[in-house]
């Protein structure tokens, strides 16, 4: 890892990436809110298209144009050893038990101190 290579001039960080449902968004925040270890959270609209295929379940007419629905991308940069009681917070705000609620990517990242 950089911290062995530069002996403590960086620090490893976790950015964890998830896709949700946007009316999840703020239940998933709050939840956030609790954890430590965050340094930063950022938020983006964004349409995604996945194993849902485009398809609302309650949408009820010609879904011509529906191939990609609204979803939110959320990143948040926390500790390495934080990680995990970060996305399991994130996991709990944002599944419904439906398909289409989203992934959840962790990426190691290094950050000057």
């Amino acid at each position: 890892m950089a911290r062995d290579l530069v002996r403590g001039q960086f620090r490893v960080m976790m950015r964890i990436v998830a896709i949700l449902r946007p009316f999840r968004l703020e239940q998933t925040r709050q939840l956030l809110a609790d954890c430590s270890g965050i340094e930063m959270i950022t938020t983006q609209e964004v349409r995604g298209y996945g194993m849902q295929k485009g398809h609302l379940e309650d949408y009820s007419g010609d879904d011509v144009g529906m191939d990609f629905l609204p979803k939110i991308r959320l990143e948040v940069l926390v500790e390495e050893n934080s990680a995990s009681e970060v996305s399991e917070a994130i996991i709990r705000g944002g599944r419904t038990g439906r398909i289409g609620d989203g992934k959840i990517f962790l990426i190691p990242e290094s950050t000057a101190r």
